[in-house]
């Protein structure tokens, strides 16, 4: 069991998923004490990383401001828990692996100790599945209106 800013909190847990190649990709979840109650994350940052079966590694971050290939964010108000992860179908239609191995964690805004660091809590892991297109195209689907 985790403690932060006397709550305690609930261990990492293993979620997997599936993203679809070509399609657009949203994650949403809400971080929860033991009580059910989401922590407030004000402050906070996060990263999700993953590790693919053809040994790439990627990292996303709440702290990138660059969103033309993905948008990962802390949704206001902090207090409410919600984190959100957000894929464009642009990004997905260029993945060419099968599967990957993620975390994802978050930075608290205070140290652990003086002197120790921001204090990381890895809240989730698990599998991704990439379910690949049929028909793979360059180019994306635009329709006017």
């Amino acid at each position: 069991m985790k403690t932060t800013k006397g709550k305690i909190l609930m261990a990492a847990s293993q979620y997997d998923f599936k993203i679809e190649q070509g399609s657009s990709f949203k994650l949403q979840l809400i971080y929860k004490d033991s009580n059910s109650n989401p922590i407030n994350l004000s402050g906070y940052c996060a990263r999700l990383s993953w590790n693919t079966n053809l040994n790439a590694a990627q990292s996303f971050s709440t702290e990138n401001t660059d969103y033309s290939t993905y948008k990962f964010q802390i949704d206001s108000p902090t207090t409410d828990g919600k984190l959100t992860f957000f894929l464009p179908a642009s990004t997905t239609n260029g993945f060419n692996f099968s599967s990957a191995k993620y975390d994802l964690e978050l930075q608290t805004p205070s140290d652990l100790y003086s002197g120790g660091g921001k204090e990381i809590l890895r809240i989730l892991y698990g599998n991704i599945n990439l379910t690949k297109r049929y028909s793979k195209s360059t180019t994306l689907l635009s329709c006017s209106g």
